[in-house]
């Protein structure tokens, strides 16, 4: 398929572009992002987003991803004009079946979210000062996504919202969608205290079970 060496300024249109080389030969990501042009951050942050946005853990990958995450909502927030990624998310080949799937479940996602979403609220959008807070939404939903916390469901749902809601706001032009970014990553942060005050309260409750066994056990001539 010949490549088209002119930048892609829609976000629909980039996703095409993507979805014609997934079903033939596959694009590194890093190729595809350099077509994009101003919106590949986003188009980046979208994309990888996508597959954490259901209830099961994907493991190590969420680590990778959030790296990459951190690494672009940076890179936006100081002013980068083009997104440079981790190596290990650079080489990533779009191609197959399951960036096939995860490009229309993109399209689906944005389909529903356009029924609502508009132009508005453009002060937190708008202008470097836009860049920036959009930036750092999504580097710390990138923080929050690499977190190692207990391999439990919805460990990466909030997280990939937050990164979500934040990237749609900015290709969108709807500062509202930072705020729902916002309300994402605190809920984020409840989650995960709630998940880390139950270990605390059951893994001490196992500790008060068994130190009076152990210690019999021990104790015994």
């Amino acid at each position: 398929m010949p490549e088209n060496t002119g930048q892609i300024c829609s976000f629909d249109d980039a996703l095409t572009h993507c979805a014609d080389h997934a079903a033939g030969e596959g694009i590194l990501l890093s190729d595809a992002l350099e077509k994009i042009g101003p919106n590949a951050f986003c188009f980046a942050s979208i994309l990888l987003a996508v597959p954490f946005i259901q209830p099961v853990p994907l493991g190590p990958l969420s680590m990778i991803c959030g790296a990459s995450f951190i690494a672009l909502g940076w890179q936006m927030a100081r002013g980068h004009h083009k997104p440079v990624l981790p190596k290990s998310a650079d080489g990533l080949r779009i191609h197959g079946k399951f960036w096939l799937g995860v490009i229309a479940f993109t399209r689906r996602i944005l389909s529903f979210t356009r029924k609502f979403s508009r132009e508005r609220c453009g002060q937190w959008v708008e202008g470097e000062r836009g860049r920036r807070t959009v930036g750092w939404l999504i580097l710390a939903g990138g923080a929050l996504l690499a977190m190692p916390m207990a391999n439990l469901p919805l460990n990466n749902f909030f997280p990939a919202l937050m990164i979500f809601s934040a990237a749609l706001a900015w290709i969108e032009r709807d500062g509202l969608m930072v705020i729902l970014s916002l309300a994402w990553g605190g809920m984020t942060v409840l989650y995960f205290a709630a998940v880390g005050a139950a270990l605390w309260f059951f893994g001490a409750k196992a500790i008060d079970w068994f130190m009076p066994t152990a210690v019999a056990a021990f104790s015994k001539p």
